[in-house]
């Protein structure tokens, strides 16, 4: 599928001409994607959005940036800014997008465990499929390229595909009684705050483990959740054995020319109970929702003015209907300044009061005096962004993390005043339902794989 001659010789020819400072990438059209795209013991990411037809892949490291504290953004902007003044790009294909590089961060400054807190990375290999066409890009350092095509090759040949298990994982939840109980305690010590006048709004965070007996592969969860969530940005990153992937509905950031575009998402209703709700569910018009949501949007568009000549904010909120919740939504736009990036604003958005809480700080102060953990990169963000200017990131919800037989899922509610603590955790349990629903899914299809191989 690849033309090893070609594309050494388009390397080599691109590293005669370019700085010895710069990343080289070369992209070269492919008839379709690889099948399965396991990539072996590299690190990778993956990126869909089901909708649009889009559906990345990137394996390896040809460089990272990775930071923590304070000024993470403003040190992974720089790298980016540096990126794309050195990157070199041949577009063998012609017509093809811009190489890219994926970056993600955990909710606070620090923290993110085990994966970094904040890392930028542009892969060695990029698989790309878009519109019907499919691309791989593969990138160096410019001081690697020499020995960059036997690499390339070898990461090339590492991929696998995966064959259907003959025994499939089973999945057992973890009772956690005196976790619950912990949640409902900071339930009621987040309202005391609020009414107090400590904070507006505090969002606490659960998470509930799951043992199986063998590890889960990746690419059965994220089809299943590619397949159940298709208006949702589908996304992995995997480290080691460790696998962190969701379907977030949440976008935090869209930048295509000098548009932007960022989500106000609160207020959540699910189930088709007695009046359309749900037990312990509010209607998605109450007042306690749509509080929740006004602060959400006023931040999103106090977050964005500075840097943008014009904002716009819908007038109302829109109805977003995912498979087992609705939300309210309202979708912000606006016209970015000259030589703003995606980190510049990034900084200023996350963390949103839909994660974290208002004001800001002082929900930042409370959640980590009262022990609120999040896993990971949870209500952190995970996305990408071209050397061209464009960048998409979404928040990290709707996720877990896969670690050998280890799976730990999150989910978080938002306490504002007159909260219901046993509302907000029904409200986890239906958040946690998306992601262990995949992986239901993705164990069901690998035993009818596995009785379709044995004629069972």
């Amino acid at each position: 599928m690849i033309a090893w001659n070609d594309l050494a010789r388009r390397l080599a020819a691109l590293a005669s001409r370019s700085p010895v400072d710069s990343i080289l990438s070369v992209t070269l059209a492919l008839p379709a994607m690889p099948a399965g795209c396991i990539p072996g013991d590299a690190p990778w990411w993956h990126w869909q959005r089901p909708d649009v037809g889009l559906r990345l892949t990137a394996i390896g490291d040809a460089l990272k940036i990775e930071s923590a504290g304070p000024g993470r953004f403003a040190a992974l902007g720089a790298g980016m800014n540096g990126l794309r003044a050195a990157w070199r790009h041949d577009a063998a294909a012609g017509n093809c997008p811009p190489p890219l590089a994926f970056a993600g961060f955990a909710f606070a400054p620090s923290g993110g465990a085990p994966l970094p807190n904040a890392v930028l990375a542009v892969p060695s290999l990029l698989l790309r499929e878009e519109g019907g066409r499919c691309w791989a890009t593969f990138s160096c350092a410019a001081a690697a390229a020499a020995d960059a095509p036997r690499r390339f090759r070898r990461l090339w040949e590492s991929l696998a595909i995966p064959a259907p298990a003959a025994d499939p994982p089973r999945l057992a939840r973890r009772p956690a009684p005196l976790e619950d109980q912990a949640f409902l305690a900071r339930s009621r010590a987040a309202l005391a705050a609020i009414g107090r006048g400590a904070a507006e709004k505090l969002v606490l965070t659960r998470s509930v483990a799951y043992t199986t007996d063998r590890a889960f592969a990746p690419w059965p969860v994220l089809d299943a959740l590619a397949a159940a969530n298709p208006t949702c940005a589908v996304w992995a990153v995997g480290r080691g054995d460790g696998i962190f992937l969701g379907a977030s509905p949440e976008l935090l950031l869209e930048m295509r020319g000098g548009t932007v575009a960022a989500d106000a998402l609160a207020g959540t209703a699910w189930g088709t109970g007695e009046n359309g709700a749900a037990p312990h569910c509010l209607p998605l018009g109450s007042d306690k929702n749509r509080r929740e949501h006004d602060l959400v949007t006023d931040a999103v568009a106090a977050a964005l003015a500075p840097l943008c000549a014009e904002v716009s904010v819908p007038e109302a909120p829109e109805i977003l209907q995912l498979s087992n919740l609705q939300h309210l939504r309202r979708r912000i736009a606006g016209s970015c300044r000259p030589g703003v990036g995606a980190f510049d604003l990034l900084a200023r958005l996350h963390p949103t009061p839909a994660v974290g809480g208002s004001p800001t700080a002082a929900a930042r102060e409370w959640l980590a005096a009262h022990g609120d953990r999040r896993g990971a990169w949870y209500t952190g963000g995970i996305g990408w962004a071209d050397a061209a200017g464009a960048a998409d990131f979404a928040v990290a919800l709707r996720c877990g993390f896969m670690a050998g037989s280890e799976i730990a899922l999150y989910a978080g509610a938002g306490f504002v005043s007159g909260s219901d603590p046993l509302q907000e955790f029904a409200e986890t349990e239906a958040k946690l339902a998306p992601m262990l629903a995949a992986l239901e899914a993705a164990a069901a299809g690998g035993r009818a794989a596995a009785r379709t191989m044995t004629g069972t």
